[in-house]
């Protein structure tokens, strides 16, 4: 069993970015905490901004380096609950990672979760 991912999870990058998802489905919630469905995910990135706990670390392979934060430009490839569902979409589980990408050229890299953002449901 995996534990559901909720508003205050966090992503990090293979670069050692950590951001933290301030959103969530209020339709399911675990300690009044929105449920993070498949595809949420989506359009997260690990460069600066208000959610961010620490930088991505990526660079371009260009002399000199260019800051290349990483992206999560695709839905998780693994990791999302075959039996619990929040309007038919599957609920991302702590076991979610995929791969990201970055806009300056710089080597992809992967995403996986940190911190699910509680500890009191788990979903198959």
């Amino acid at each position: 069993m995996a534990l559901v991912l909720v508003k205050g999870v966090i992503f990090q990058c293979s670069h050692a970015g950590q951001t933290k998802l301030s959103d969530g489905s209020a339709k399911l919630t675990v300690n009044n905490s929105g449920v993070i469905t498949s595809g949420m995910e989506q359009g997260i990135s690990f460069g600066p901004g208000p959610d961010n706990l620490s930088p991505c670390t990526n660079t371009t392979t260009s002399s000199p380096p260019v800051l290349a934060p990483c992206q999560i430009t695709a839905p998780a490839g693994v990791g999302v609950a075959s039996k619990l569902t929040v309007g038919g979409v599957g609920v991302l589980l702590d076991s979610a990672n995929g791969l990201t990408t970055n806009t300056q050229g710089a080597p992809p890299g992967t995403w996986k979760i940190a911190n699910a953002g509680q500890t009191l449901l788990t979903a198959v």
